[in-house]
Formats: C-alpha cells, structure tokens, sequence
C-alpha cells in the first residue's frame, strides 16, 4: 500500500512540476524543484527505507519521460529548452542523491 502510494504521489509531483516549469520562468522551475526535493524529503521521513523513495522516483521519472517525448497530436510538454532540459536533469540528479544519502533514523 504505501509503495502505491509512493508511486502515485510521484506521479502527482511531476505531473505539477510539468506544467509549472515552463509557466512563470524562472519560478516554476525553482518550485518544481523545491516540490521535488520537499516531496522525496517527505516521503524518507514518512517510511524511513528506500523502496519507498525509489518508488516515488519511479512516478516521478514516468511522467518527466512521458511528458517529454511526442504525445498523439504531436504536442510535447517538456520541451528541449533551458528550462526543460534544467528540469529533466537536475531532477534527476536531486533524485540520484537522495538516494545515495544515508536515511537518518
């Protein structure tokens, strides 16, 4: 149950950070990431082991890379400028270092 949770409250945070990013440029993007960083800090203090934040990361990453490849209109909604290319990347990198930092008990 809470992987499920996990995974969809992922999904939920990078569905957010989607559509904000390329809105109110540059804050979106810096509320994106503080919605990222604050939601993976949430989730290691809620269940205290990493199967729950890989799990939030996996929703996160499948809406990110859902989002910036062609949709069936052709519409892509994180597009390969500076602003989606700082989201995709450095979510990626604020999730690869959570997930190497120790989980403080």
């Amino acid at each position: 149950m809470r992987f499920l949770f996990n995974l969809i409250f992922g999904a939920l945070v990078g569905v957010s950070g989607t559509f904000l990013h390329n809105s109110y440029r540059p804050a979106g993007l810096l509320i994106s990431f503080l919605a990222l960083w604050l939601g993976l800090k949430m989730v290691t203090n809620m269940n205290r082991n990493k199967v729950s934040q890989l799990a939030f990361i996996l929703g996160w990453l499948f809406v990110i890379v859902r989002a910036s490849t062609l949709g069936n209109g052709g519409e892509v909604l994180i597009e390969a400028n500076l602003y989606g290319n700082f989201l995709v990347f450095g979510g990626i990198l604020l999730c690869f270092v959570t997930l190497l930092r120790r989980i403080k008990i």
